[in-house]
């Protein structure tokens, strides 16, 4: 995590040597994403900050379509390289704060990749397990949910696991798990399994009601449901294989999960 965050901090100071101070401090920019192309060819990277979040607020970046670009982020700035024409939406949400967008054109004309110290590794294979926690909003009349996810395969213990995730306008909740990211040289002496803790969708709280639920996860996509009731949140996932949830059952009145 050092040399990522020194690496987009490197990135960063790089934007801001190009593309000068003026467009992140100018107040009319605040909450917005300042990129230093909003056109770009294949393979060649831009670097994307939110302005007036600093370098330690919580921000999550995402792009959309999925599965076309390798995105890098630290906090408040962040460095795409997309590996397929079109338009994209890169997306950006500080906590506590209104989410920010800016479309990215991506031509048909490509560049050369240029040397990295990071690697992709597939997930082929692997079975991962997402155990879910439940939190409440202040008031206690609504809650949200998240999950830590484990490999069942190790990697790099410097490595990251990739994905996308996403709330619909109809409450559909979305899960995307893409690769792991990997230093093209491992110093670690034993390699883990890869852990996300917590997999949150940003303070998102819902009242009672069925919300569907939909992992993909090698090109398989995996549906299922959480329902909220006044007595218990259910996880309807009925698989033993691929993506698992061990904790089906949250229990509101003792606070506790059940198989």
């Amino acid at each position: 995590m050092k040399d990522l965050t020194y690496t987009v901090l490197i990135l960063l100071l790089a934007f801001l040597t190009i593309s000068g101070c003026t467009k992140i401090s100018d107040p009319a920019n605040n909450g917005k994403i300042v990129a230093s192309k909003t056109e770009v060819k294949i393979n060649e990277p831009d670097s994307l900050v939110l302005v007036g979040a600093s370098a330690t607020d919580s921000v999550h970046w995402s792009v959309a379509p999925a599965g076309f670009n390798i995105l890098i982020s630290s906090n408040n700035a962040s460095r795409i390289v997309f590996t397929k024409s079109g338009n994209y939406t890169v997306s950006a949400t500080k906590l506590g704060a209104s989410p920010a967008s800016i479309l990215i054109k991506v031509s048909t004309d490509s560049v050369g990749t240029t040397p990295d110290t990071a690697k992709i590794v597939q997930l082929t294979g692997d079975q991962l397990t997402m155990s879910p926690g439940i939190y409440f909003n202040a008031k206690g009349d609504s809650l949200g949910f998240d999950f830590n996810v484990t490999t069942a395969n190790r990697y790099c213990a410097s490595g990251l696991l990739k994905y996308n995730q996403s709330v619909d306008a109809n409450n559909n909740f979305n899960i995307d798990f893409l690769y792991v990211q990997e230093p093209k040289v491992c110093k670690s002496t034993n390699d883990i399994p890869m852990v996300v803790s917590p997999l949150r969708f940003y303070q998102k709280y819902e009242v009672n009601g069925t919300y569907p639920l939909k992992v993909t996860l090698n090109g398989k996509v995996y549906t299922g449901s959480i329902v909220i009731t006044p007595a218990q949140v259910i996880f309807n996932w009925n698989y033993t294989s691929g993506v698992l949830i061990p904790f089906k059952t949250y229990n509101r009145s003792s606070n506790t999960f059940l198989h």
